[in-house]
This record gives structure tokens, sequence and C-alpha cells, in this order.
């Protein structure tokens, strides 16, 4: 176990070291002030930085000699848009509102570099598809963003909290699904080209809740690579009242562990925009 009361965790390699941003925030509830990002060395788990008060549900991605963050802003009692983070030495921060909400609640979100730029996912309560959808974007420079509308999954259930990375041609994402009616979720794997048509693991689920402590919920994935071995932390808890970070270590690298999902054939999404596209 890595830390408890903690949800969401988003692990870079920052100046040499291992650091992880924690997401400080209580179970319910609260004001904007009980809300922040606590950025830590990994290893001694010392403060490096606390910033981005009422904010939370953040990730992390360091390009080249900056860190940037992205985080919801909570605010009359809900999770609102996604605001970027950005700072060369953790005291002066830049911020801009990265992704403005329409006709909905934005919540997780995840960033990596692709093929043309940077993409990220992010997660979406909106009312035209079961709660929760995932949605991208896209952006040059990691401030200014562009919605994808046709690059949208889980259109047919529940799919939240994503971590998304880019390797050797394909997007990979982990996400959570929640295994309706039964109050139990898992986390996923999809991969895609074009961030329109997906294709699940045949493999699927990559943790499931089944150990003792892990509650019914394995959730809030993070994968990064560190010292030649692949890193998963997740929450485990009951998605109520606890929630506790764990993680695991694959022993090769993460293109070894994304692809090892893949020793068969995916399984075409019918919850992507794309697919439902093209096979009208």
């Amino acid at each position: 176990m890595i830390a408890r009361n903690l949800c969401e965790v988003s692990n870079v390699h920052w100046q040499g070291r291992l650091c992880r941003l924690e997401c400080i925030r209580p179970g319910e509830g609260g004001t904007g002030s009980d809300y922040y990002l606590l950025l830590r060395d990994a290893e001694t788990g010392a403060e490096l930085a606390r910033f981005a008060e009422g904010y939370g549900l953040a990730s992390a991605l360091v390009d080249g000699d900056t860190f940037h963050a992205f985080a919801s802003r909570w605010e009359e009692g809900n999770w609102n848009d996604v605001t970027w983070f950005s700072s060369k030495d953790l005291v002066q921060w830049e911020t801009a509102v990265a992704i403005e909400q329409e006709n909905e609640h934005l919540f997780n979100s995840s960033v990596c570099k692709g093929t043309n730029g940077y993409v990220m996912a992010y997660e979406s309560n909106d009312p035209a598809y079961p709660a929760f959808t995932i949605k991208f974007a896209e952006s040059v420079d990691l401030k200014t963003w562009t919605k994808l509308p046709e690059a949208t999954f889980g259109t047919n259930r529940y799919t939240a909290c994503p971590f998304i990375t880019h390797v050797n041609g394909y997007y990979y994402v982990l996400y959570l699904e929640r295994k309706s009616p039964r109050w139990f979720f898992e986390t996923f794997i999809t991969r895609t080209k074009d961030l329109k048509t997906w294709e699940l693991s045949a493999a699927n689920p990559v943790i499931s809740p089944d150990v003792l402590g892990e509650g019914i919920n394995v959730s809030d994935p993070d994968l990064i690579e560190h010292e030649g071995k692949t890193r998963l932390y997740y929450a485990a808890g009951d998605q109520l009242k606890w929630m506790n970070i764990q993680w695991a270590e694959y022993d090769s690298p993460m293109a070894d562990f994304l692809e090892g999902w893949y020793r068969v054939s995916g399984i075409p999404d019918s919850g992507s925009l794309g697919f439902q596209k093209s096979s009208k």
C-alpha cells in the first residue's frame, strides 16, 4: 500500500527523481480550501510543491524542463472544466482553462504525447450518454486545446477515470468499468490508432478487486516505467467512503506490458462513435 485515504495519484520523473502527484480532498463535500494538489518525492515522501487550491482529480506530465498538471475545479458541490497548471520551478505557476465544459461536468483527465502533439482523455457526465463517458482533445502546446467530438469512447456504458499513453503507433487507455447492476468496479484496457475506433483486450480486466483490502473497486489507474519495469498504481476501496492507493509491478518495459494485452486480436468496441458510424 502506498497511501491511505487517497484516491487519485499521477507519477512522473521530474529532475531525475520519481515523483507522485497526490490529489488531496475529503471523501465527500468540503470547501475549496480542502482540495489541493501535492507533489512528493515518491522515494522519500518529501513534499516538493503544494498548489492548485480548489482543484483535484488531477494528472501530471513532464515535458522537457516543465512540469504540467491538469485538474478539475471543485465548485458548488461538483467538478468543473479541466484546468492546466505549468511551472519550471514548482513555485511560479501559469494556469489556463484547458477544457471548458458544456452541458456536463468534467472529472478525471489524463494527457500524453502523441503522434502530432498531445492528446487528453477526460471524463464527462454528458447526459447524451450513460454516465460516465470518455472524451478526447488535442493540443500542440499543452495550453490550448481542441475538442475532438467524434473521438468519444464509452457511449453505451460506464467508462471512467482514464489513463492515456502512446506506444508504437497506438493510444492505450486504462479506464474503469462498472459491472451493473452489481456495485463492482474493474480496470480495463482499450487501444486505438485514430482515437475514433477502439478495440478492447480479450484478456480484460487488467485488475479486479479480488484480494483482501481491495473492497469492490480498483480504479484510477496510473502507469509509469521506472528502472526498466512497469508500475501500475490504482485506488482500492468501496467507491463511497474509503480508498487506498495500491501498486503492482510488471518486470518489463511499459511497451511490453501494454502490447501483451493484445497477443490475440482485440474486440471492436461498439461504444465508440467511430464504430457506430462505420457500422451504419
